[in-house]
């Protein structure tokens, strides 16, 4: 939904576009974060510290996670969701739903609220998950599946969602890059994973047992192919000199529209046309040969919010059209938005487009009211690597989470149990 500006015929084509909202759908199952029709938005996934990493631990009290999401629909819908089994690489597990969940294996979506005094009229849903009738057994990946009228290949949208059969701790450690050439724009990870549980027996580490390093909680830029360096007794010593490095990247660019009353950080402007809200955000620049500034940001995530209304954030904050420029000329590449609010994802509707007679990329997005982080970014390799440098440079110093989860194909049955979860910041240096 990105219009190249073009005079009056944006105008009329955003009109248009805000007038009848329709569904494309995608019913091909993808074991990743998706959204399958395009009137699904703002789609959130919590934990109980609100913490938009959905880890839970095995066999803890159940609603540990909340998702919600809107519709851009003035009807409810009739909406379910199950979990499927995945393994370290998610992957379909061979396993079968019986023993992986206890209860039916699905549960309905009941709560759903119709918006409130908003320009665009939507319903919000929300779940606690997992209940008693979706009740994980076994530890590893799932994925999150919402499909409508309990039709499992009417697909709505999924999430991953990774549960904790802990069998030790991870220790972590961020430091520079010890290869000289990338010191000053790498990170390298080192990390131990100490197991504590005495009677599990891991008797084929270098096979059996795989790590995942992810920063930000970003799957695209996951390392995933570590084993342990030394074993010694019970822990696992992950501090390799090369494959463990991440770019530091840059602290995410931001703005604010949790009111559409007054200034924010980031807005230049606000109109109402045709109907609809409209935000222009400060034209930005790259920054790909800058040096390093510190701010704080949300390590590219986003958080939902009212400042005008702030009893019901849910219902009441609105959804505006937000544009955004990038003054540079043209790269002759292909230039995106990057962040949550893309689902961590190369998306043809946060696609910038180059406008020659004001030398300058534009893109304009509907976004729910909220704080927003974000980056500019240039895909490689069919999406697969992405280029952050070129537009946002890349710094040691910069402020990233790291987490580190360790998995083990079990002994009895052909599946990847999680065994270990580790957590700390790049800056703060503790472990959480």
């Amino acid at each position: 939904m990105l219009i190249k500006t073009r005079g009056w015929f944006f105008f009329i084509v955003m009109i248009l576009l805000a007038s009848n909202v329709k569904s494309a759908t995608d019913q091909e199952l993808r074991y990743e974060n998706a959204i399958y029709e395009s009137d699904i938005r703002t789609v959130v996934l919590l934990n109980e510290a609100g913490f938009n990493f959905p880890l839970v631990e095995l066999n803890e009290s159940l609603n540990k996670l909340t998702l919600s999401f809107d519709q851009l629909s003035s009807e409810r819908d009739f909406y379910q969701y199950t979990l499927i089994h995945c393994d370290a690489n998610w992957e379909k597990s061979p396993i079968s739903r019986t023993q992986y969940l206890s209860g039916v294996g699905f549960e309905s979506i009941d709560n759903s609220f119709f918006s409130n005094g908003t320009l665009t009229q939507y319903t919000h849903y929300e779940v606690n998950l997992p209940s008693e009738n979706t009740k994980p057994t076994i530890s590893g990946n799932f994925l999150l599946l919402v499909y409508r009228n309990f039709d499992e290949t009417d697909i709505v949208l999924s999430r991953r969602i990774m549960v904790l059969g802990s069998k030790g701790n991870v220790s972590l450690n961020v430091v520079q890059s010890n290869q000289v050439e990338f010191r000053q724009v790498q990170q390298q990870v080192n990390f131990v994973f100490n197991k504590t549980s005495g009677d599990y027996y891991i008797p084929n580490p270098q096979m059996d047992i795989k790590s995942v390093v992810l920063r930000n909680g970003e799957w695209n830029s996951a390392i995933d192919n570590l084993k342990p360096q030394f074993i010694k007794g019970n822990s696992y010593e992950y501090n390799q000199m090369l494959g463990n490095q991440f770019d530091g990247i840059n602290e995410y660019r931001y703005f604010d529209i949790r009111s559409l009353q007054v200034a924010q950080a980031g807005v230049k402007k606000r109109m109402n046309i045709g109907g609809q809200k409209h935000v222009w955000l400060i034209a930005d620049k790259s920054r790909g040969q800058d040096r390093y500034l510190t701010w704080r940001d949300y390590n590219g995530r986003v958080f939902y919010d009212n400042k005008d209304l702030p009893n019901q954030v849910n219902i009441e904050s609105d959804y505006c059209f937000v544009h955004f420029t990038l003054v540079s000329p043209d790269l002759k590449q292909n230039i995106y938005l990057y962040g949550e609010l893309t689902d961590w994802s190369i998306k043809e509707d946060f696609k910038l487009f180059y406008n020659s007679d004001l030398s300058q990329y534009e893109a304009i997005v509907p976004l729910k009211q909220g704080f927003y982080n974000y980056m500019y970014v240039i895909p490689e390799t069919e999406g697969v690597t992405i280029d952050y440098k070129t537009l946002e440079g890349s710094h040691s110093v910069t402020e990233n989470n790291y987490m580190v989860l360790i998995y083990h194909r079990n002994q009895s049955m052909p599946y990847d149990e999680l065994i270990g979860y580790g957590l700390t910041n790049s800056v703060q240096g503790a472990n959480r």
